[in-house]
């Protein structure tokens, strides 16, 4: 549960009280921590895009904040316009491979103010009645969400962006959790396939199964080894992207009896009934061979994915779903099968 800062976190020097009626100076910490609370009360989109356009209230009267969301292929699409105070920002259109300010602040994470808006995108809007404006990154952890835009007076101590853009990007996160918590229930939001517990269920019925029968059972592992360190290069995002792509790419190379589902956050795992496990492992080289030719991020310097392969077989290898699952998991440690993906094949 994220805390709401109280009037003392953000210290009576930084922000003096205001006046009555005209604004004075810089917000008090009362207000601002009262414009907090919707932010992250928000439980939908027009909620939280409502609580971010107000919080340009305890700042100036003619204050206005933007916000715009990274859509994961180089555009940065409007999530709150202010068009309440400036019609005309409903008409901003950014690219983040635009050169200049943007491209400092959404490259670098550093604050950059601007005297006007056409610095950021030249003769696309008219001036905007502010007296400066400011750009900040909305970052969680490693991963760029997306930028801020503040429009204000130039009363405000520039201090205090910094501290609401973090604000924004939590609220941003917190709504996306409860996004996929609502949506996904049983799902793993990084690839959006079946969890592991999901899996762990389907396994046992199809061991079941294939001993009554007699029939052979395969169950398939694919573990991206250095997805931390993917990460850490392109973000969070970019990383469950390709994650989606691989599960797309596997789905296309088995049949539709076949149960594919996430195996951790790094890990995909196919369940392959009525087949015996060279079947398996050639199934598994084909995925693999489709994988090396699939680019990772474009125009990002980013290490290639180690993919490591691993098969079991029931009743060859195993006759419990545990020992099937163990025999899988300790051919994977042992890297039995690897092959190093191109980033930018």
């Amino acid at each position: 549960m994220l805390e709401v800062p109280d009037q003392g976190n953000f210290g009576s020097d930084a922000m003096p009280s205001a006046r009555r009626g005209v604004r004075m100076g810089e917000p008090t910490s009362a207000e601002i921590a009262a414009a907090l609370v919707p932010l992250h009360a928000a439980t939908d989109q027009q909620s939280l895009a409502d609580a971010i356009e107000a919080l340009a209230g305890p700042l100036e009267e003619e204050a206005a904040v933007c916000a715009f969301l990274d859509d994961g292929s180089g555009t940065l699409v409007p999530f709150v316009r202010g068009e309440r105070k400036f019609p005309d920002v409903a008409s901003i259109q950014l690219d983040i491979s635009q050169r200049g300010p943007l491209a400092q602040v959404y490259g670098t994470g550093e604050l950059v103010v601007l005297e006007s808006l056409k610095d950021l995108v030249g003769e696309q809007v008219p001036d905007l009645p502010a007296r400066r404006i400011l750009l900040l990154p909305l970052q969680w952890e490693e991963e760029r969400l997306g930028i801020v835009i503040f429009f204000d007076q130039g009363g405000t101590n520039v201090e205090l962006f910094p501290r609401l853009a973090e604000h924004i990007a939590l609220a941003l996160v917190r709504l996306r959790a409860l996004d996929q918590h609502f949506r996904f229930g049983g799902i793993d939001p990084s690839h959006w396939l079946f969890d592991r517990e999901w899996l762990r269920l389907r396994v046992e019925e199809e061991v079941d199964r294939a001993l009554r029968y007699g029939h052979p059972l395969t169950l398939l592992l694919f573990l991206f080894e250095n997805l931390d360190e993917i990460t850490r290069n392109v973000g969070r995002h970019q990383t469950e992207v390709f994650l989606r792509r691989v599960a797309a790419v596997i789905r296309g190379q088995i049949r539709s009896p076949d149960v594919l589902a996430g195996y951790g956050k790094a890990s995909i795992a196919v369940l392959m009934p009525e087949t015996e496990r060279p079947a398996g492992v050639a199934a598994q080289s084909r995925v693999a061979a489709r994988l090396s030719k699939m680019r990772l991020v474009s125009g990002v310097d980013s290490p290639s994915p180690v993919l490591l392969l691993a098969a079991a077989s029931c009743p060859e290898d195993a006759r419990t779903a545990a020992d099937l699952v163990d025999v899988a998991e300790s051919r994977l440690a042992r890297h039995d099968e690897s092959a190093q993906l191109e980033a930018t094949a």
